[in-house]
C-alpha cells in the first residue's frame, strides 16, 4: 500500500515537472506595433483628419504573426501572436504617426460619431503585410483621400523594409517601419492635394 502511495506521489510530481516544462517552452508571446516618432515636418493645424475604414486580407485577420517562408508558403506562428487586432492596430498606429508628422493633437480613427465627421478622411485596403523573417518586409496598400465623404483621388503604395534581425521583434518591427513609410507617403500626398495648392 505505502509503495503505491509513494509511486503515485512520484507519477504526479514526474507529470507536473513535464508540464510545467511544456508550458514554459510553448508559451506564447504576444505583440503590438509601434509608433516611430518624429518631428514635425510641416504643421498642418487646421486639419480635421480621419483613418479608416482600414481593411485587410482574411489571411491577416487572425491572432497568430503571419510569415512567408517562400514565394508561395506561409507560417501562421502560433506562439507569436498580436495582443490585440491586427487592423485596429494599423489604424492607431497610422493615426498616431500622421497625427506626429502634420503636428495634430489628434487624429481621428473609425468609427466616429456623425456631427463628428473629418473634413478629410483616409480610407485603407492593404493587399499585403508580410515577409521573410531576418529579409524583408513587405506592405502593399491601395487608399483613397476623400473630402466630405468625395474621394479625391486614389493611391497605391508598394513598401519594402529590410528586417534588421532574425527574430519576431525585428519582424513586428519592420512592419511598424513599414506603417510609418505608409504615413509618410500620406502626409506628402495630403499636404500636396490640401495645401501646396493654396
Amino acid at each position: 500500500m505505502q509503495k503505491n502511495i509513494v509511486s503515485l506521489l512520484l507519477w504526479l510530481v514526474c507529470i507536473s515537472l513535464l508540464t510545467a516544462c511544456s508550458s514554459s517552452k510553448h508559451s506564447t508571446r504576444f505583440y503590438a506595433l509601434t509608433p516611430i516618432e518624429q518631428s514635425v515636418k510641416v504643421a498642418l493645424p487646421n486639419l480635421s483628419l480621419g483613418i479608416g475604414p482600414v481593411q485587410i486580407p482574411r489571411l491577416l485577420r487572425r491572432p497568430q504573426l503571419v510569415v512567408r517562408k517562400n514565394a508561395t508558403e506561409i507560417e501562421l506562428v502560433e506562439g507569436h501572436q498580436w495582443g490585440g487586432s491586427l487592423r485596429e492596430d494599423i489604424s492607431n498606429t497610422l493615426s498616431r504617426s500622421l497625427a506626429s508628422s502634420a503636428g495634430l493633437e489628434t487624429v481621428k480613427t473609425y468609427p466616429w460619431k456623425y456631427n463628428e465627421q473629418p473634413n478629410y478622411q483616409v480610407q485603407l485596403k492593404i493587399d499585403r503585410f508580410d515577409g521573410v523573417l531576418g529579409k524583408t518586409l513587405h506592405l502593399n496598400a491601395h487608399w483613397s483621400l476623400l473630402q466630405k465623404n468625395k474621394i479625391v483621388s486614389n493611391y497605391y503604395e508598394t513598401i519594402t523594409i529590410v528586417i534588421e534581425g532574425a527574430d519576431y521583434n525585428a519582424y513586428v518591427m519592420a512592419q511598424s517601419k513599414a506603417i510609418h513609410a505608409l504615413s509618410a507617403a500620406i502626409y506628402t500626398r495630403l499636404f500636396q492635394c490640401c495645401y501646396h495648392k493654396k
